[in-house]
């Protein structure tokens, strides 16, 4: 199994439990092979690792995209990308430990664009993006990755 990591947005606290948690591609031994996909180098993740793609629009993405297959985990913030990746039926997750489904990753996106309107009209405050994680988003995420990769392993569909 691969973890795909959009590298470009991911928290360093998170980028260090999911290298702990893996093994470089091409490594033999029984952790999930994770690959941090990113636009820049990412100094805290081994260069064995990490996949840099030219810099442009959705370009991790993409990358990730075109690789990623049934059985795989991807970790991004970027709703839209986690949609589309859910839509395949492929295990998706943010850095606060949501699990976006094939369900729920629509209405997910609706809210956030819904949201984002009421802003621009001037009828919402400023968007919470200055907000920070904490520690009881941090074990969330902990919480969901363990309980993501302990079902997949177990043949079970998220």
């Amino acid at each position: 199994m691969r973890i795909w990591i959009d590298g470009d947005s991911l928290p360093r606290d998170l980028r260090q439990m999911l290298i702990r948690r893996g093994r470089p591609a091409g490594s033999r031994t029984d952790h999930d092979e994770v690959i941090f996909v990113a636009t820049r180098g990412l100094p805290d993740v081994p260069p064995d690792m990490t996949v840099l793609v030219a810099p442009g629009p959705d370009a991790a993405d993409l990358h990730v995209e075109a690789l990623v297959r049934e059985g795989d985990l991807v970790v991004t913030r970027d709703i839209p990308f986690a949609e589309r990746i859910a839509s395949r039926g492929i295990a998706v997750m943010n850095d606060r430990g949501e699990v976006f489904t094939r369900e729920n990753a629509a209405e997910r996106r609706s809210l956030r664009d819904a949201a984002a309107e009421l802003r621009s009209l001037g009828m919402a405050p400023a968007s919470p993006r200055g907000s920070r994680r904490g520690p009881r988003d941090t074990k969330s995420f902990a919480d969901s990755l363990d309980r993501i990769l302990a079902s997949m392993k177990s043949g079970k569909h998220i």
